[in-house]
């Protein structure tokens, strides 16, 4: 089963449940609680590119990447690609980044034709944005109708 935001958001509010009068407790050290910064840019398109791209270069490596945020990888564009050096007997690599179905079943017709084949992944989030703009999604209504 499923609950999406939306749905979570109707049942506390029919419920009575105000989160922001909930009061905050102990931080919970069990190993469920652990959680990288990755964790919080996987929802975003181009998060899970990001996070696999910083592990990547971390074990290649043996040492974090230097600037954590890799720019390249993010926005709201169809389609983008990105190149990074991984060092060590990788060198440089071609990722993709696909935000939306459209844009995903564009790149993969490019492929089929055989008009691209260097990419070393492609992440293909199927709401644009990733999936905080999913159809779970709080929205305001005004907002979401001017962004159609």
């Amino acid at each position: 089963m499923v609950l999406t935001t939306r749905e979570f958001s109707r049942l506390l509010k029919r419920e009575g449940v105000w989160l922001a009068d909930i009061k905050g407790s102990e931080y919970d050290n069990h190993w469920m609680s652990e959680y990288t910064g990755a964790a919080v840019i996987f929802g975003a398109t181009g998060g899970v590119m990001e996070a696999a791209l910083r592990t990547v270069y971390a074990v290649v490596n043996g040492k974090e990447l230097e600037g954590i945020d890799i720019k390249a990888v993010r926005g709201l564009e169809g389609f983008r690609e990105a190149e990074l050096d991984l060092g060590g007997d990788y060198g440089r690599v071609k990722v993709g980044i696909a935000t939306g179905l459209k844009a995903a079943r564009d790149i993969l017709e490019k492929m089929k034709k055989g008009e691209v084949d260097d990419y070393i992944f492609i992440e293909v989030m199927a709401c644009p944005g990733g999936c905080i703009s999913g159809g779970g999604q709080p929205r305001i209504k005004g907002e979401y109708q001017d962004n159609k």
